[in-house]
Order: structure tokens, then sequence, then C-alpha cells
């Protein structure tokens, strides 16, 4: 009798003990859920403030294929992190673009962003800024294929845009030392004097093009370069000094510590969690130096202050339009105007840059420069550098390239990229030899 009620106290006790545990159990469940749902709630209404009235086009697709990938998008991406303070809608779209951008292989997305940017208050020449921004680290084929976007875009919207020039006005070296001042204090004269042995032409084209030019166009806010920035050498990855460099930047911009670890948290998103926690690293770094020595002004550099640009704009461009007229035996003056409706001084910069200040330069042949365009454009890879990359083929043959020296050119990658990249670098080779039946 005393082991039967033993045994029936035991069954007793077991059973509330599961009676509890299915409790609890459902009570976790359902907060659980409730979090879930709160999470969805919050990041379907970022998600519609950046989308617009058309904001489900981007998730229908993923519904059909995968309900739980378009949950994780709205829940994650925009509940758990794009509904984040610390950092406004604007700015996170700035950023977002300008990264996605870089990428250059994501047009869907960065075609969503850019509405997002207009969607969330940006002006169509900060939109324009920002993809223009990203010349200086991502390189002309992925400028020029955002822009290009962004016309889809603003036609889309129907936009009234008028573009006008933003550069500025004044010498560019001085201009490039005024920035560097404001963004890098005392490591100015390193920057400006780093390969001057080596390569001092380096040196200069940082100052004068990607610092006096670039950085000092009107339309987007310093602070708003500075974390565009972030964002891209963020996601192209491998880039922890240049990430302390605009950390630090950043700050002296005006940004606080809370926005700037806002914007790596944010890039979780679009650059994932390797590239992010290097990124996070280097902000770590930075934060705890300055902390130590502080953030001195830049001290004055008399050796610096008497230079003066190389030469004037007009004559980079006279040089530029030869140089391309030789190469793609088209007029130049078509690359400009391309860009007229939306970014004039595109074109205008690829002229006076790439092609006046580098394409022209003396020791490589055009021939030689075709071909290791066509290699570099083989290892980039991205669906920004597909045209870039044929025109350059075309431009190789025009020089005096023969086929073969072009395939080699390309299959010389291998060891380098992979053979995923050299085949479809190859395959868009083969496409210009057939038009041109060479």
């Amino acid at each position: 009798m005393q082991k039967t009620s033993h045994r029936m106290r035991r069954s007793l006790f077991m059973s509330a003990i599961a009676t509890f545990t299915t409790v609890i159990a459902g009570i976790f469940t359902r907060k659980v859920q409730a979090q879930s749902k709160d999470r969805y709630t919050r990041g379907l209404e970022a998600f519609k403030r950046v989308g617009g009235k058309n904001y489900d086009r981007a998730i229908r697709p993923l519904e059909a294929f995968s309900p739980d990938l378009a949950r994780m998008l709205v829940e994650h991406g925009f509940g758990d992190v794009v509904s984040r303070p610390g950092l406004d809608l604007k700015q996170r779209e700035i950023v977002t673009v300008a990264a996605l951008t870089a990428i250059g292989s994501v047009r869907p997305a960065l075609k969503f962003h850019i509405h997002g940017m207009l969607n969330v208050g940006c002006t169509p020449q900060e939109v324009v800024e920002t993809i223009l921004h990203a010349v200086v680290y991502a390189g002309f084929p992925a400028a020029q294929d955002g822009m290009t976007i962004a016309r889809e875009v603003f036609q889309e919207r129907k936009l009234e845009f008028k573009p006008i020039s933003a550069r500025p006005e004044g010498d560019r070296y001085q201009l490039g030392l005024q920035n560097l001042r404001q963004t890098e204090g005392d490591r100015v004269k390193t920057i400006a004097t780093r390969f001057a042995k080596l390569a001092p032409d380096l040196a200069r084209l940082t100052v004068e093009f990607a610092h006096g030019e670039i950085w000092n166009r009107r339309g987007l806010s310093l602070k708003s370069r500075e974390f565009a920035t972030l964002a891209v050498v963020t996601v192209l990855g491998n880039q922890s000094h240049s990430l302390e460099t605009h950390v630090e930047g950043a700050l002296r911009s005006g940004a606080t510590e809370t926005e700037i670890k806002e914007l790596v948290l944010h890039m979780t998103v679009y650059a994932g969690y390797p590239k992010t926690l290097t990124a996070v690293a280097a902000a770590q770094q930075t934060f705890a130096t300055l902390k130590q020595r502080g953030m001195p002004a830049a001290s004055p550099q008399p050796e610096l202050e008497s230079r003066r640009q190389a030469e004037s704009n007009e004559a980079r461009y006279r040089r530029g339009l030869e140089a391309l007229n030789q190469i793609s035996k088209a007029s130049g003056e078509a690359v400009v105007k391309s860009f007229e409706a939306i970014a004039p001084d595109l074109g205008r910069y690829i002229l006076e840059f790439s092609y006046g200040d580098v394409f022209s330069r003396p020791n490589l042949d055009l021939k030689t420069r075709e071909l290791a365009t066509v290699s570099a454009l083989t290892g980039l890879n991205t669906t920004a550098s597909e045209l870039p990359l044929k025109v350059h083929v075309n431009g190789a043959l025009n020089v005096g390239a023969s086929r073969q020296e072009i395939v080699e050119a390309i299959m010389h990658m291998i060891p380098y990229v992979g053979f995923v990249k050299v085949q479809q670098a190859m395959a868009l080779a083969e496409a210009v030899f057939k038009e041109r039946n060479v």
C-alpha cells in the first residue's frame, strides 16, 4: 500500500512537472511569437517607408520562392536593423546606395534603394553625388552603372531633374589639402607625399582628383561623404587602414560614436558579418587611439601651401579626347553627352581623369594599357564591369592587339581570380570577336 502511494505521488509529481513545462513552453512560445510579430510589424513599417507605395515589389518574388526568406528580410533586415535608432533613414539609405553601387552586381537592390533615398527625403542631386562619390573607391564602371540605374529611377518617377555641374571652384591641389586637413588632421603631409620617390603622380592625383575634386563637390555634406566612404570600404573588404582613417574622418566631420557604430551594424545586412566584423575592429582601434591622444587639428605645412594643380581641366580634357579617339575610334564628346541628362560631370571626369590623367601617361603604350585593362576588368567581374570589358576588348583591337593577345590577357588571370570569372570574361570577348569578325 505504501509502495502504491509512493508510485502515485511520484506519478502526480511527474505529471505536475509535465504540465508546468507545457505551460512554460506555451508562454515562451507565445512570447517568441509575439516578439516575432513585433519585429515583423516594425520591419514592415520601415520597409514601407523605404519602398514607398510599391514597397512589396521587392518582396513578392521572395514570398513565392521562399516565404521564410521574405519574412527574415522584413524581420531582421528592417525590423532588427533599419528600424534601430542612432542613424536616421536618410543616412541609412545614403550608405546603402553607396555600398550597393560599389558591389556593382546587385542592380535590383540598388534600384530599390535609389527609390528609397528619394522616398525618405533625399534629393535627386544627393542620389547623383552618392553614386559619383564611389568613383574614388570602386572605380568608374561601378559609378557609370549606378548612374544608369538612377536615370531609370528618375524616368520612372517622372522627376523633372535638371542637373547642374557641382564641381568645386578653385585650385584642385589646394582644395584637396583643405579637405585632408578637415578629415585627416596631421596625416595630410603623409598622404600628400606618400610614394613621392616611387610614383609621385599617385600622391598628386590622390590630392587633386580624389580629395580636391570629388570630396569638394556640392550636393552632399562632408559627414555624408564620410559615411558613404565607410560603407564602401566596409563592403569591399580588406580595407582596415581606410576604415580607421574614415572612422576618424567621420568624427572630425561631426559624426558621433553612436552613429558610426550604427552604420557599421547596418552594414551586416549588405556586407555580411565577416567584413562587418573587420570594420568593427577598425572602429574600436580608432576610438581607443583617439581617446588616448585626442584629435588635434592639422599643423601648418608650409612646403605644401605653395603647391598648385599640375594643369588646367581643359588641357586634361583635350589630352583625354585624343587618347579616347585613338582607342575607341569614336567621338569622346559622345561619352560626355551620354550623362548630360543626369550627371554631366561624370562624362567630363572620364575624359579628364581616366583618359587625360591615366591613359595618356608615358612609359606604357596604348596597346599595353588596353590589355592591362582587359585583365583588370576580368578580375573585377561585376555586372557593372561587363560593358566596360567589351568596350576595352574593342579598344585593344583598335590599338593593335591581336585576338590571341586579348585571349592571353584574360587567360593570365586564371591563377588569381579562378576559372569562373575568366570563363565569363572570355564569353564577353568572344561576342566582340564575332561582332567584328576577327
